[in-house]
């Protein structure tokens, strides 16, 4: 999927009010102007993280994502951490565009499931990750996962726990080890440099006394220290 030329911004303006309607616009502008006042950023921005997300997905996320580096190193790391593992099957919750999927691929041949709550990412995914073998995609959240326990050797997160509010993060945490067999991976910020929630995964696992196999910061981010990535263990037979 080729990363198209960024026409002018009142150009883009326009585009994205005429493909999108006011309100998508409504939520661009919303997003750049408040990033002096996190707190009231996160109360009106992110207040739903699935309209947050079926409204940001597109375009213009697209080009953000694909257009910043470190993001791709970040994949690459972490694709060669869980490739470490062996494992035979793994889903992402919280799949995106499939960047991290397609990444996955690349190190390993087993099955890769990835979930999302937001159509309009999801229609990317299908683009990003077509010609792809044994690659599935499905609407659901993560909060309620539409499959069995142990379902998957591997369940993976990498930033969508800190999108969400307590209560929402605490659901998907409990879904991941619930479908995950063996291993449940995570990369999420511990603080809100993005405006966002931040959560101590690391310091979750261990005190409901689940044991690490791995956890430490990813060297590849430009600010290493709040961007965690730890593996738990679980071994369900």
């Amino acid at each position: 999927m080729d990363l198209p030329n960024r026409p002018a911004l009142p150009i883009r303006a326009w585009s994205a009010w005429r493909r999108r309607g006011a309100k998508y616009v409504w939520h661009k502008l919303l997003r750049r102007s408040l990033g002096r006042w996190p707190a009231l950023k996160r109360r009106l921005v992110y207040a739903d993280p699935r309209e947050y997300w079926t409204l940001r997905g597109g375009d213009d996320y697209f080009r953000e994502q694909e257009g910043q580096p470190a993001r791709a190193e970040r994949a690459r790391w972490m694709a060669g951490r869980i490739a470490r593992y062996q494992p035979i099957s793994i889903l992402e919750i919280g799949c995106g565009y499939g960047k991290q999927l397609r990444e996955l691929r690349r190190h390993l041949d087993c099955p890769l499931v990835g979930v999302d709550f937001s159509p309009t990412q999801l229609r990317y995914a299908r683009r990003y990750l077509e010609g792809l073998d044994r690659i599935e995609l499905a609407l659901a959240s993560g909060e309620r996962l539409p499959f069995a326990d142990g379902q998957f050797d591997l369940v993976l997160t990498s930033a969508v726990i800190l999108h969400n509010p307590p209560p929402a993060a605490e659901r998907i945490r409990r879904e991941a080890i619930r479908v995950a067999r063996r291993w449940a991976a995570h990369n999420e910020d511990s603080d809100v440099s993005y405006n966002r929630y931040g959560y101590d995964t690391i310091a979750w696992y261990r005190a409901a006394g689940i044991p690490l196999a791995e956890a430490w910061a990813i060297p590849t981010d430009p600010s290493p220290s709040p961007s965690q990535f730890c593996v738990a263990e679980l071994w369900r037979a």
